[in-house]
Protein backbone atom coordinates (compact mmCIF):
# COMPACT_ATOMS: atom_id res chain seq x y z
CA UNK A 1 0.00 0.00 0.00
CA UNK A 2 1.45 3.34 -1.03
CA UNK A 3 1.80 5.95 1.69
CA UNK A 4 0.78 9.44 0.61
CA UNK A 5 2.64 12.20 2.42
CA UNK A 6 1.29 15.70 2.33
CA UNK A 7 3.84 18.45 1.75
CA UNK A 8 2.83 21.93 2.82
CA UNK A 9 4.45 25.25 3.64
CA UNK A 10 2.13 25.55 6.65
CA UNK A 11 3.69 24.95 10.09
CA UNK A 12 3.20 21.49 11.54
CA UNK A 13 0.65 20.93 14.24
CA UNK A 14 2.20 20.75 17.68
CA UNK A 15 1.71 16.99 17.87
CA UNK A 16 3.35 16.49 14.47
CA UNK A 17 6.19 18.79 15.50
CA UNK A 18 6.94 16.69 18.58
CA UNK A 19 6.86 13.57 16.43
CA UNK A 20 9.43 15.12 14.11
CA UNK A 21 11.67 16.07 17.03
CA UNK A 22 11.52 12.48 18.20
CA UNK A 23 12.32 11.23 14.69
CA UNK A 24 15.35 13.53 14.46
CA UNK A 25 16.47 12.98 18.06
CA UNK A 26 19.77 11.42 16.96
CA UNK A 27 20.80 14.85 15.65
CA UNK A 28 20.77 16.16 19.23
CA UNK A 29 23.70 13.90 20.06
CA UNK A 30 25.43 14.58 16.72
CA UNK A 31 25.34 18.36 17.24
CA UNK A 32 26.26 18.04 20.92
CA UNK A 33 29.33 15.89 20.19
CA UNK A 34 30.39 18.24 17.41
CA UNK A 35 30.09 21.31 19.64
CA UNK A 36 32.00 19.61 22.47
CA UNK A 37 34.88 18.84 20.10
CA UNK A 38 34.91 22.42 18.81
CA UNK A 39 34.65 23.92 22.28
CA UNK A 40 37.69 22.12 23.64
CA UNK A 41 39.74 21.98 20.46
CA UNK A 42 43.28 23.35 20.76
CA UNK A 43 43.15 23.51 24.55
CA UNK A 44 45.66 21.90 26.88
CA UNK A 45 43.31 20.64 29.60
CA UNK A 46 40.26 20.08 27.36
CA UNK A 47 37.14 19.31 29.36
CA UNK A 48 39.05 20.25 32.49
CA UNK A 49 37.84 23.78 31.77
CA UNK A 50 34.35 22.63 32.75
CA UNK A 51 35.75 22.07 36.24
CA UNK A 52 38.20 24.98 36.35
CA UNK A 53 35.59 27.63 35.46
CA UNK A 54 33.14 26.86 38.31
CA UNK A 55 36.10 26.32 40.62
CA UNK A 56 37.36 29.84 39.85
CA UNK A 57 33.90 31.31 40.48
CA UNK A 58 33.65 29.32 43.72
CA UNK A 59 36.97 30.67 45.00
CA UNK A 60 36.11 34.27 44.10
CA UNK A 61 32.61 34.22 45.62
CA UNK A 62 33.71 32.33 48.72
CA UNK A 63 36.63 34.68 49.34
CA UNK A 64 34.80 37.93 48.69
CA UNK A 65 31.39 37.19 50.20
CA UNK A 66 32.31 34.50 52.71
CA UNK A 67 35.70 35.70 53.97
CA UNK A 68 35.69 39.47 53.42
CA UNK A 69 31.97 40.24 53.92
CA UNK A 70 31.52 37.29 56.32
CA UNK A 71 28.21 36.20 54.84
CA UNK A 72 26.78 33.02 56.35
CA UNK A 73 24.53 30.26 55.02
CA UNK A 74 22.77 29.00 58.15
CA UNK A 75 24.10 25.52 58.97
CA UNK A 76 25.76 24.88 55.59
CA UNK A 77 29.45 25.76 55.00
CA UNK A 78 29.59 28.79 52.75
CA UNK A 79 31.71 27.21 49.94
CA UNK A 80 29.28 24.27 49.77
CA UNK A 81 26.36 26.70 49.70
CA UNK A 82 27.92 28.68 46.86
CA UNK A 83 28.87 25.65 44.76
CA UNK A 84 25.40 24.14 45.06
CA UNK A 85 24.04 27.44 43.75
CA UNK A 86 26.57 27.69 40.94
CA UNK A 87 25.72 24.20 39.70
CA UNK A 88 22.13 25.18 38.95
CA UNK A 89 22.88 28.71 37.79
CA UNK A 90 25.66 27.71 35.37
CA UNK A 91 23.43 25.01 33.88
CA UNK A 92 20.70 27.61 33.34
CA UNK A 93 22.95 30.36 31.95
CA UNK A 94 24.72 28.02 29.51
CA UNK A 95 21.40 26.89 28.03
CA UNK A 96 20.20 30.50 27.76
CA UNK A 97 23.39 31.88 26.19
CA UNK A 98 24.14 29.04 23.80
CA UNK A 99 20.55 28.05 23.05
CA UNK A 100 19.51 31.59 22.15
CA UNK A 101 22.33 31.95 19.62
CA UNK A 102 22.13 28.38 18.29
CA UNK A 103 20.08 29.36 15.22
CA UNK A 104 22.61 32.01 14.18
CA UNK A 105 25.55 29.69 14.91
CA UNK A 106 24.05 26.95 12.72
CA UNK A 107 23.04 29.28 9.89
CA UNK A 108 24.87 27.35 7.18
CA UNK A 109 23.51 24.02 8.39
CA UNK A 110 19.84 24.99 8.49
CA UNK A 111 20.08 26.38 4.96
CA UNK A 112 21.32 23.05 3.62
CA UNK A 113 19.26 20.41 5.40
CA UNK A 114 15.88 20.22 7.06
CA UNK A 115 15.36 19.27 10.71
CA UNK A 116 13.20 20.68 13.52
CA UNK A 117 15.11 23.71 14.74
CA UNK A 118 14.31 22.87 18.37
CA UNK A 119 17.00 20.23 17.98
CA UNK A 120 19.62 23.00 18.26
CA UNK A 121 18.77 24.33 21.77
CA UNK A 122 18.22 20.74 22.93
CA UNK A 123 21.76 19.88 21.82
CA UNK A 124 23.08 22.84 23.83
CA UNK A 125 21.16 21.51 26.82
CA UNK A 126 23.04 18.20 26.48
CA UNK A 127 26.38 20.04 26.60
CA UNK A 128 25.20 22.00 29.64
CA UNK A 129 24.28 18.69 31.28
CA UNK A 130 27.78 17.32 30.68
CA UNK A 131 29.27 20.41 32.31
CA UNK A 132 26.84 20.13 35.22
CA UNK A 133 27.96 16.56 35.91
CA UNK A 134 31.61 17.64 35.84
CA UNK A 135 30.83 20.53 38.20
CA UNK A 136 29.24 18.08 40.62
CA UNK A 137 32.65 16.43 40.94
CA UNK A 138 33.82 19.57 42.75
CA UNK A 139 31.39 18.75 45.53
CA UNK A 140 33.21 15.54 46.44
CA UNK A 141 36.30 17.10 48.10
CA UNK A 142 34.12 19.71 49.84
CA UNK A 143 31.80 17.06 51.23
CA UNK A 144 34.77 15.05 52.48
CA UNK A 145 36.45 18.12 54.01
CA UNK A 146 33.30 19.36 55.80
CA UNK A 147 32.09 15.81 56.58
CA UNK A 148 28.71 16.34 54.93
CA UNK A 149 26.51 13.49 53.76
CA UNK A 150 24.29 13.56 50.70
CA UNK A 151 20.60 13.65 51.57
CA UNK A 152 18.14 10.88 50.72
CA UNK A 153 16.30 13.60 48.82
CA UNK A 154 18.81 12.94 46.04
CA UNK A 155 16.22 10.57 44.56
CA UNK A 156 14.59 13.75 43.18
CA UNK A 157 17.76 14.55 41.22
CA UNK A 158 16.08 14.01 37.80
CA UNK A 159 13.33 16.48 38.74
CA UNK A 160 15.94 19.12 39.62
CA UNK A 161 17.57 18.59 36.22
CA UNK A 162 14.20 18.84 34.47
CA UNK A 163 13.10 21.99 36.34
CA UNK A 164 16.50 23.59 35.74
CA UNK A 165 16.48 22.71 32.03
CA UNK A 166 12.95 24.03 31.46
CA UNK A 167 13.90 27.33 33.14
CA UNK A 168 16.76 27.61 30.65
CA UNK A 169 14.76 26.60 27.57
CA UNK A 170 11.88 28.96 28.39
CA UNK A 171 13.73 32.21 27.49
CA UNK A 172 15.50 30.47 24.60
CA UNK A 173 12.27 29.70 22.72
CA UNK A 174 10.71 33.08 23.42
CA UNK A 175 13.82 35.06 22.51
CA UNK A 176 14.50 33.04 19.35
CA UNK A 177 10.86 33.50 18.28
CA UNK A 178 10.83 37.27 18.54
CA UNK A 179 14.46 38.21 17.91
CA UNK A 180 15.34 36.32 14.74
CA UNK A 181 14.63 39.42 12.60
CA UNK A 182 15.83 42.14 14.95
CA UNK A 183 18.64 41.00 17.23
CA UNK A 184 18.45 43.66 19.94
CA UNK A 185 17.43 41.05 22.52
CA UNK A 186 20.61 39.08 21.85
CA UNK A 187 22.68 42.14 22.79
CA UNK A 188 20.58 42.71 25.91
CA UNK A 189 20.62 39.06 27.01
CA UNK A 190 24.09 38.98 28.70
CA UNK A 191 23.12 41.94 30.89
CA UNK A 192 19.82 40.34 31.87
CA UNK A 193 21.48 37.07 32.87
CA UNK A 194 24.30 38.82 34.74
CA UNK A 195 21.76 41.02 36.52
CA UNK A 196 19.56 38.02 37.26
CA UNK A 197 22.14 36.29 39.46
CA UNK A 198 21.73 39.13 41.97
CA UNK A 199 18.06 38.21 42.34
CA UNK A 200 18.81 34.52 42.80
CA UNK A 201 20.30 33.08 46.03
CA UNK A 202 23.42 31.65 44.39
CA UNK A 203 25.97 33.21 46.74
CA UNK A 204 23.71 34.96 49.24
CA UNK A 205 21.16 33.61 51.67
CA UNK A 206 17.60 34.86 51.52
CA UNK A 207 17.81 35.78 55.21
CA UNK A 208 20.00 38.78 54.32
CA UNK A 209 17.06 40.34 52.49
CA UNK A 210 14.63 42.61 54.33
CA UNK A 211 11.65 40.56 55.48
CA UNK A 212 9.27 42.60 53.36
CA UNK A 213 11.24 41.66 50.21
CA UNK A 214 12.10 38.02 50.87
CA UNK A 215 8.76 36.84 49.45
CA UNK A 216 9.95 37.99 46.01
CA UNK A 217 12.15 34.90 45.81
CA UNK A 218 9.03 32.78 45.55
CA UNK A 219 8.25 34.45 42.20
CA UNK A 220 11.71 33.78 40.78
CA UNK A 221 11.72 30.28 39.21
CA UNK A 222 15.51 30.10 39.28
CA UNK A 223 15.48 30.89 43.00
CA UNK A 224 13.13 27.92 43.37
CA UNK A 225 15.53 25.75 41.33
CA UNK A 226 18.58 26.74 43.39
CA UNK A 227 16.76 26.10 46.65
CA UNK A 228 15.48 22.80 45.27
CA UNK A 229 19.06 21.77 44.44
CA UNK A 230 20.15 22.44 48.01
CA UNK A 231 17.15 20.59 49.38
CA UNK A 232 17.79 17.43 47.37
CA UNK A 233 21.55 17.50 48.00
CA UNK A 234 21.69 18.38 51.70
CA UNK A 235 18.09 18.65 52.97
CA UNK A 236 18.86 22.35 53.28
CA UNK A 237 15.76 24.37 54.08
CA UNK A 238 12.20 23.20 53.83
CA UNK A 239 10.34 21.83 50.85
CA UNK A 240 8.12 24.58 49.41
CA UNK A 241 4.91 23.85 47.52
CA UNK A 242 5.49 27.01 45.48
CA UNK A 243 8.25 25.07 43.70
CA UNK A 244 5.64 22.72 42.25
CA UNK A 245 3.36 25.61 41.28
CA UNK A 246 6.18 27.45 39.52
CA UNK A 247 7.34 24.23 37.86
CA UNK A 248 3.98 23.87 36.10
CA UNK A 249 3.82 27.59 35.26
CA UNK A 250 7.32 27.55 33.74
CA UNK A 251 6.57 24.32 31.86
CA UNK A 252 3.37 25.77 30.41
CA UNK A 253 5.15 28.96 29.32
CA UNK A 254 7.97 26.92 27.81
CA UNK A 255 5.52 24.81 25.77
CA UNK A 256 3.73 27.95 24.58
CA UNK A 257 7.07 29.47 23.60
CA UNK A 258 7.96 26.29 21.76
CA UNK A 259 4.65 26.48 19.90
CA UNK A 260 5.41 29.99 18.62
CA UNK A 261 8.96 28.85 17.83
CA UNK A 262 7.44 26.10 15.68
CA UNK A 263 5.25 28.64 13.87
CA UNK A 264 8.20 30.86 12.99
CA UNK A 265 11.05 28.43 12.41
CA UNK A 266 10.41 28.16 8.65
CA UNK A 267 11.51 31.82 8.41
CA UNK A 268 14.75 31.41 10.39
CA UNK A 269 16.91 30.50 7.39
CA UNK A 270 16.03 33.83 5.70
CA UNK A 271 17.63 35.84 8.52
CA UNK A 272 20.82 33.93 9.41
Amino acid sequence: MEIIRKISSEPDSFVEYFKKIWSYRSLIWVFAKRDLKVKYAQTVIGMGWSILQPLTALIIYSFFFGFILNWKADNLPFPVYVLSGLIGWNFFSYIVYQGSSSIQDAGNTIKKIYFPKSILPFSKMVIALVELVLSLLLLIPLLIYYKISISWNIIFFPLAILFNAICGLLPVFWIATFAYKKRDLFHLLPYLVTFGIWFTPVFFSTNILPERLSFLMSFNPMANVIEFWRWILFSFGEFEWVWIINFFIVTALCIIGMYFYNQKESEFSDYV
